[in-house]
């Protein structure tokens, strides 16, 4: 059977895609996984193009700053696609004034007709056709985005077309004019009517307004303007201008009129650019599926922002789809989602590292110095440069102010002073980098002292400690709460913070799986740790207004748990009738007061267990007091040391997905019932007559 397949170009090329996912997984940390699924799904695009029936559509999602665009990019480096690649911000388009788009996606992209190329569209989320609402935007300009994705066929009407059959037909016009007066041609010239046709003709131009700076004349059907006007309405290239000027020569005026006729016919409407071949990436953050993008807060865990980023699956993207988008529209995307994490606390410290050393590198390159940086400068970099919700972008800006900018003067200083440098040890303490040069020798010739402005360390410091030291017993509450309740330490308590938007907060580890009547009630007990904490310390006359936020959603959760969950004595679904805001106590009153006692219930409960380990309480907000934020190991430390529950000390802390037991409840049940029909089969043997 013959084959038109080339082995060994096939052979090449999978080497080569191979090298590339090598190469950048080396440039990208924590984008293995990534990395290898994209060129998974590229793979049939590259090997085989011409067996593409309509684009290969692959979809990114992810947090600002987690590398998306900088992926693609590289990826047209490495194929050496820069040719055949281009990058479109659906930002741009966003706009109802936008009305270019589609000449954007048609003639500006003609050169790539029928061509396996790569296209990015960049921030689609803004290409959104539903509004919050749910309501059509009406972005009609769009529409040819779509016919891209779908298909890779574009149907439009080129700008010049327009252009050109209107000029000729203004053209025809005029000559039937001078026909009618008499007007004659010979070899091209107009030698009979002249004045009438110069009056005709005055003010018209073919291909140029200013007819390429030729006044009209009786030689214009020969001239440099006409000439070119009928090139474009033939569509055709330089070598047909000769062919037009003996058309033109040996034609009456009449036989002319009938040759632009002819050429105006013979011009399609509209032409068709075939992108079927294509590899188009989309690009995009959706806040509606990483819901947690709007926390600025740099004193977040990162590691649980890479679990609450690692929890988000297909669907999870679809349903965020459906609220910008028609489902037909989500359907064309096709099931190519590749869904992009957050950076791990290691993941971002592996970053810092990384740059640094190529610092290193450069300052080995360029000076001759071996630099080592300590871990304390990591550290730095670290509390400064990361915001776990805006990725990379932060941390780079933060090495480039933070070090890249030290260099120069360093340098300066060892070159002026005629230092003979081998090694430079770099560290940081109490708020100063310090520079130790080392010699040859191995002896340090000089330690420098350079002061650093920490913009967030400095937040973070408080300058109002009675304001802190009313937080600290807040966000104790709830911690004490939470590790007292579900038994599983919180993540991280904090009782000032870098961010503009709270003083405090705790991150609690609730337990992996479904909402149930038994952790909501304890959800509900933790909320009110912050009220309850405040009252028992500082009494009643002293809580604060920040105890709002807790109270607000200790109600919404008992709300729901009451009409929404089944929680309550009637298992129904209950809504208000005439209100914005459902958490408010405004239904039938049976289920108002159910509510109400539930709240009462775990505000009780939690009184109890803060009273009861009042010592664990005071020393956790004593920490905190005098210190930012407690870890979690240190959490531990003290609820095993002054915790006042029996439990502590015979079983201990759980973690989050040690939780629920319902396999085991099953298996248990399973071994019971079995036994039960062994004794059942062997009490009807016994009563059996023999």
């Amino acid at each position: 059977m013959e084959t038109h397949i080339n082995h060994k170009e096939l052979i090449s090329k999978r080497e080569k895609l191979r090298g590339v996912a090598t190469n950048l997984k080396a440039r990208f940390l924590g984008l293995d996984t990534i990395i290898d699924e994209v060129i998974s799904l590229l793979m049939p695009w590259y090997l085989f193009p011409d067996a593409q029936l309509r684009p290969t559509v692959i979809n990114l999602w992810g947090l600002t700053g987690s590398g998306k665009t900088a992926l693609v990019q590289s990826i047209v480096e490495l194929l050496n696609y820069s040719q055949l690649y281009t990058h479109m911000d659906m930002g741009e388009f966003e706009s109802d004034s936008a009305s270019w788009a589609k000449n954007i996606f048609t003639e500006d992209l003609e050169f790539f007709h029928q061509k396996p190329v790569l296209l990015c569209l960049d921030e689609f989320q803004f290409a959104r056709t539903l509004d919050g609402n749910g309501s059509e935007l009406g972005k009609d300009k769009l529409r040819v985005i779509w016919e891209l994705i779908d298909s890779g066929k574009l149907n439009y009407i080129p700008h010049n077309n327009t252009y050109y059959l209107f000029r000729a037909d203004n053209c025809l016009k005029r000559i039937e004019k001078a026909i009618k007066l008499g007007v004659e041609l010979g070899n091209g010239e107009v030698v009979k009517g002249a004045e009438d046709f110069l009056r005709i003709f005055e003010g018209f131009y073919f291909d140029e307004r200013d007819r390429y700076n030729e006044a009209i004349s009786s030689r214009y059907f020969l001239s440099m303007d006409f000439t070119e006007g009928l090139v474009g309405l033939l569509l055709d290239g330089d070598t047909q201008k000769e062919e037009i000027k003996k058309r033109v020569t040996n034609s009456s005026l009449r036989e002319l009129s009938l040759f632009i006729l002819d050429a105006m016919h013979a011009r399609a409407a509209t032409r068709q650019l075939d992108l079927s071949r294509s590899l188009i990436f989309i690009l995009g953050n959706l806040d509606e599926a990483y819901n947690m993008s709007h926390n600025m807060n740099p004193d977040i865990s990162a590691d649980d922002f890479y679990e609450e980023t690692s929890k988000i699956n297909i669907a999870n993207i679809k349903r965020a789809l459906r609220k910008r988008f028609r489902p037909e529209q989500i359907a064309r995307l096709g099931n190519n989602h590749i869904i992009y994490r957050s950076f791990s606390n290691a993941q971002f410290r592996n970053l810092i590292e990384r740059e640094l050393n190529r610092i290193a590198d450069f300052v080995k390159e360029q000076f001759g110095w071996k630099i080592s940086f300590s871990t304390s400068v990591v550290e730095v970099v670290y509390a400064e440069g990361v915001f776990p919700a805006q990725g990379t972008r932060p941390v780079f800006t933060t090495i480039k102010n933070l070090i890249e900018s030290r260099i120069s003067k360093m340098a300066v200083l060892v070159l002026e002073e005629e230092l003979c440098v081998e090694y430079i040890t770099w560290y940081f303490r109490e708020s100063h980098f310090h520079y130790e040069l080392i010699n040859q020798e191995g002896q340090a010739i000089k330690i420098v002292t350079d002061e650093v402005n920490l913009k967030l360390e400095n937040l973070r410091k408080s300058h109002e400690p009675e304001i802190q030291a009313h937080t600290a017993v807040h966000e104790a509450g709830h911690a004490v709460l939470a590790a007292l309740t579900l038994r599983i330490i919180p993540a991280l308590v904090v009782s000032r913070t870098a961010s503009d938007s709270a003083e405090g907060f705790c991150q609690i580890n609730f337990p992996k799986g479904p909402v149930t009547r038994d952790s909501l009630k304890k959800d509900i007990i933790i909320t009110l740790g912050g009220f309850v904490a405040e009252k028992l310390v500082f009494g009643e006359e002293f809580t604060s207004t920040g105890v709002y936020a807790d109270i607000e959603e200790a109600s919404s959760l008992a709300n729901k748990a009451v009409r929404n969950y089944a929680m309550g004595k009637d298992a129904i679904h209950l809504a208000v009738e005439a209100t914005a805001n459902e958490d408010s106590f405004f239904i039938n009153k049976k289920y108002q007061e159910e509510a109400i006692k539930l709240v009462k219930e775990c505000e009780e409960e939690a009184l109890r267990l803060m009273a009861n380990n009042k010592l664990l309480l005071l020393k956790i907000a004593d920490f905190l007091t005098n210190n930012s934020k407690m870890e979690a190991n240190a959490i531990e430390e003290y609820a095993i040391k002054y915790g006042n529950e029996e439990w502590i000390t015979k079983t201990g802390f759980i973690k989050k997905d040690e939780y629920y037991k319902f396999n085991s409840v099953i298996q248990t049940q399973l071994k019971e019932l079995k036994f039960n029909s062994v004794n059942i089969l062997l009490d009807d043997l016994v009563e059996m007559p023999i």
